[in-house]
């Protein structure tokens, strides 16, 4: 099967605070990220061309940054994480490649 995505993706698992377009909150956790997008996990339902708010953090710093949902799957009704979620970020945010290059320089386990 061939990879058809712009960037590589990077596994990180960060948790994060998200804000839909309608003003609601909640939390959210990352499963990978990329220098021009994540996948997200959450239980709020978004919709591709929604624009959404991110807060995550590394360490002590926080990274804050508006992307559009791209795509969006249900997960399993039973799956503590109700939605899963490609998210894009406009290239000339400096937020997503500074959160992307502090994961870079994290410790690997």
């Amino acid at each position: 099967m061939e990879d058809r995505r712009a960037a590589p993706r990077q596994e990180a698992y960060i948790s994060a605070a998200l804000e839909n377009s309608k003003g609601r909150s909640t939390i959210a956790i990352t499963r990978d990220i990329s220098t021009r997008g994540l996948l997200l996990l959450t239980r709020l339902p978004l919709e591709v061309g929604e624009i959404v708010k991110l807060t995550a953090a590394v360490g002590d710093l926080q990274y804050a940054f508006s992307g559009k949902v791209v795509r969006v799957e249900p997960l399993e009704v039973h799956e503590l994480w109700r939605h899963k979620a490609a998210i894009t970020v406009d290239e000339s945010d400096p937020a997503l490649p500074a959160l992307h290059a502090a994961l870079a320089e994290q410790p690997r386990p």
